[in-house]
């Protein structure tokens, strides 16, 4: 009787994963789907202030996979290496970076800031992760 318990926990965990796939994979499929379903990726409205739970977890999955090398995980930035090239990534708990429009924040994740190191992830993330990154470090980093 426990061996099929175990067998059947194993199996629940197994087709759990599964559909949760990898979620660097899933946002490139992603953003591929919304592509071709939506066209070309347009200006995205600002997000909204409310977060589910599971938004943020999302968020905070795909910043730490995403976002931490470099702005850290608790959003500090500052000097670092990345494939032998010292960047220097903004502190998103300024003030500064507070004062910034969702709107700016959106566009320099999509287009990228090449001239300090920062990748473009239009095409990497779905619009509506960017979306979520951003409300992520609203509420989790800039309290």
């Amino acid at each position: 009787m426990n061996f099929l318990k175990a067998v059947f926990i194993l199996s629940a965990l197994v087709i759990f994963l599964n559909a949760c796939g990898d979620p660097a994979k899933n946002a490139v499929d992603n953003a591929a789907n919304t592509t071709a379903a939506h066209g070309s990726n347009s200006a995205a409205p600002a997000p909204s202030p409310a977060a589910t739970a599971d938004q943020l977890a999302a968020a905070r999955e795909i910043y730490t996979i995403s976002c931490s090398n470099c702005h850290k995980e608790d959003g500090t930035g500052g000097k670092v290496e990345i494939l032998g090239k010292t960047i220097d990534p903004d502190d998103l708990t300024t003030d500064k970076m507070k004062k910034m429009s969702d709107e700016k924040y959106i566009k320099y994740i999509e287009n990228g800031i090449p001239d300090e190191g920062m990748p473009a992830f239009k095409g990497k993330l779905t619009d509506q992760q960017i979306k979520d990154v951003v409300r992520y470090i609203r509420v989790e980093l800039q309290k």
